[in-house]
Order: C-alpha cells, then sequence, then structure tokens
C-alpha cells in the first residue's frame, strides 16, 4: 500500500496550491470544474490581495502542518484587517448583487477543509500514479455516522488505477467528502481477499465536484519537449533546417499524446480480455527502420496481446511506449543486431536506454512492436 512521510512536507501538495494563479469569483460555480486546478478562488473574495494573502497562509499551513484552530488564529487579523471577517457586504462587480455574508468559523472551516483536501489527494494520486506494476485503488469512506450514505456504499471498492471510474469519482466528491483511496498491488489485493469489481459503480460525484481531481496532466510533460526544441534551435541560422525539425517535433507530440490516450484504452479493454488482435498504430516507419527490417511499411504498430504479455517490463509504461515516434528517430540509434525473425533496436533518449524488438509480417506490409525494455545503463 502506498505510503507516506509525516515528518516531510508534503511537497507535491504545496506545489498544487502555490501553482494556483489568484482569480476573484462572486460564486464557486464561476470557475468550472477543471479549472479549479489552475485557478486559486474563494467564493464572495473580491479582493485580489486579500485573495493571496489567504492563499499565501494556505500554503504555509500545508507546509507547517498547521491544524485548522491554528491557522485560523493566524489568518483572523488578515481578514479583519482587509473588512471581511464578521457580517460583511459583498459586491458582484459582474451583475451590481449586493449580499451579505457572515464570514464565521464555519466559513472558514470550509475554506480550509477544501483547500487542504483537494491538496492532499492530488499528492495522494500522483503517487499513486507513480508506482510501478499493476495498481488497484480501493475507495475508504469514514464510518462514522456523518458520511453520505451514497459514499458509504462505495466503502471497500477496489478497481484498477486506469479505470474511468476514477476521472469523475477520485475523492472529494462533495463539499465536507472525507473520504480516500489506497493503493495496492495485484498481489497485496489478493493476499488482503479483495474483490476487484468487475464493472464500476455509478458515479457519486456531486456537480461541483464531478470532474478529474487528481491532477495528473502527463501529457503535458510532454510540452517541454518542444520547448527544448525551440531552445536548441533558437539560434540556428538554417531557417529551413529549424522549421522542418520544428515540425516534425510537433507531429510527433501529438502522435505521442495520441498513442498515450489510444494505450490507455487499449489496456482498460486488456482487463476484461478478449483484445489481443487489437493494435493501434504507434509511429511512422523511418528510412533506417525501413532499409534493416527491409519493408516499405509505413507505420509500427503495438498490439493488444503485447500490452497483456509483456507485463515483466514493470518499468516500461503506457508513456515509454507512446514515445516510440521520439525513440526510434535515426539519430538515437546506437545498436541494431538481427534475432531470427525479429530485429533488435537499441537506443537512449530521455535519459534512459531502450531496447525495442521489432517484427515485420510475411506480406511485408505491417510492423510490430514485439517488445519495449529500459534501464539507466546501455542495455
Amino acid at each position: 500500500m502506498v505510503s507516506f512521510s509525516f515528518n516531510l512536507p508534503p511537497e507535491q501538495n504545496i506545489e498544487f496550491l502555490r501553482q494556483k494563479k489568484p482569480k476573484l469569483s462572486f460564486n464557486y460555480d464561476e470557475l468550472i470544474h477543471e479549472a479549479h486546478l489552475k485557478a486559486f478562488t474563494i467564493a464572495k473574495v473580491t479582493k485580489l490581495n486579500l485573495l493571496s494573502d489567504m492563499q499565501d497562509s494556505l500554503i504555509k499551513a500545508q507546509r507547517e502542518g498547521k491544524s485548522f484552530e491554528v491557522w485560523k488564529k493566524d489568518i483572523k487579523p488578515i481578514l479583519a484587517k482587509n473588512g471581511w471577517l464578521g457580517k460583511v457586504e459583498v459586491r458582484n462587480e459582474k451583475t451590481g448583487e449586493i449580499k451579505t455574508i457572515n464570514v464565521n468559523n464555519t466559513r472558514l472551516k470550509r475554506i480550509y477543509n477544501t483547500n487542504m483536501r483537494t491538496a492532499n489527494a492530488q499528492g495522494r494520486a500522483k503517487a499513486q500514479y507513480a508506482l510501478e506494476g499493476e495498481i488497484y485503488l480501493r475507495y475508504i469512506a469514514l464510518q462514522d455516522g456523518l458520511t453520505r450514505p451514497s459514499h458509504l456504499r462505495m466503502h471497500g471498492i477496489t478497481l484498477h488505477r486506469d479505470d474511468p471510474f476514477w476521472e469523475r469519482n477520485y475523492p472529494p466528491n462533495g463539499w465536507n467528502c472525507r473520504c480516500v483511496v489506497r493503493a495496492y498491488s495485484k498481489s497485496e489485493c489478493e493476499r488482503q481477499g479483495f474483490e476487484i469489481s468487475k464493472t464500476p459503480p455509478l458515479s457519486i460525484a456531486s456537480k461541483d465536484w464531478s470532474y478529474d481531481k487528481r491532477g495528473l496532466e502527463k501529457d503535458n510533460s510532454l510540452n517541454t519537449i518542444l520547448e527544448t526544441k525551440l531552445k536548441k534551435f533558437a539560434k540556428d541560422n538554417n531557417k529551413g533546417a529549424f522549421v522542418e525539425s520544428l515540425n516534425d517535433t510537433k507531429a510527433d507530440i501529438a502522435q505521442v499524446k495520441q498513442n498515450y490516450r489510444a494505450i490507455k484504452n487499449l489496456k482498460l479493454e486488456n482487463l476484461n480480455g478478449e483484445v489481443d488482435r487489437k493494435f493501434i498504430p504507434l509511429a511512422k516507419t523511418t528510412q533506417t527502420l525501413k532499409n534493416l527490417l527491409k519493408t516499405e511499411a509505413k507505420e509500427i504498430y503495438l498490439s493488444g496481446w503485447t500490452l497483456r504479455t509483456h507485463t515483466h517490463h514493470t518499468n516500461v509504461k503506457e508513456l515509454d511506449y507512446s514515445l516510440l515516434p521520439f525513440l526510434i528517430r535515426d539519430t538515437n540509434v546506437y545498436k541494431v543486431k538481427e534475432s531470427g525473425e525479429n530485429h533488435i533496436v537499441y537506443f537512449s533518449k530521455f535519459g534512459s536506454y531502450y531496447k525495442a524488438v521489432f517484427k515485420v509480417t510475411q506480406n511485408k506490409e505491417e510492423i510490430f512492436l514485439v517488445s519495449l525494455s529500459k534501464g539507466s545503463k546501455k542495455i
């Protein structure tokens, strides 16, 4: 099961709060779903400096492990100084509406809990999705008589971490929701007798919380490849080479993102079986590979069978397969050898050394990636 150190600052949680941009809003739902992952907002706070002060105070509370009572004591003087404590009249700048609200302990506790729980959830999710191997998530609801019945019924539900259910139902799933999920390997589930749910339950997230709260954003990291490419060629006088390379990079990034989504979907189907004969295109064949494999096949494919049977390469994940358009660039290849029907190609990229095994069909019209492995040293 995923464990956390309570003696170290939760850096991912802190970063989640820190990277949000303060944004004024009169009502919570002015920011739609995923936008709350990017923007820090508190309903009825209409002063940007006050919003920034509150964000800073919550980041400090997260870093120092402050309880609500300690945070409340620290923030109240700031709120009073800004006229946002007790009975307060706030004006909606968009509509002119004036509303009287009560900034009391109840409101402050909701602000504290909402921000801390979403930050903790994102930190937990990133740790769980970084684990290697086949991982399952188990829904845990507090059984103290205060939990919503719909959330309580979810207690013990165990699903693969790639199941679409978690996209909308990774807790918190409502205001003051205290539910969490814990991660287990397949062997841990078997050892503890956890039953893996065959079909996901109905969505339980309330309207305001029905979005992907995990904040994984794995695809966004691929954009750093483009940024690196831009910097590398920024001073290149050969404009033609620059444009051609840049266009190739953009196309590869688009292909990698498409690969990642397709592989995730194919892997989900694998959980239900009978997808061995399904396959997806991963990359355009380079001229070097065409020459080596003696084929004019234009694309390289990945089959459901390969995804299902190559789980022993636990450090190779969906993203590694997705990166094939970059991995097969001619400049990355440092060794090629033939083994029976297969050609084994070694290449270095992204701080790792990869080994790929390709097979050409008998009619020479298709190329399949039949194995992919990686290590920190030359293979």
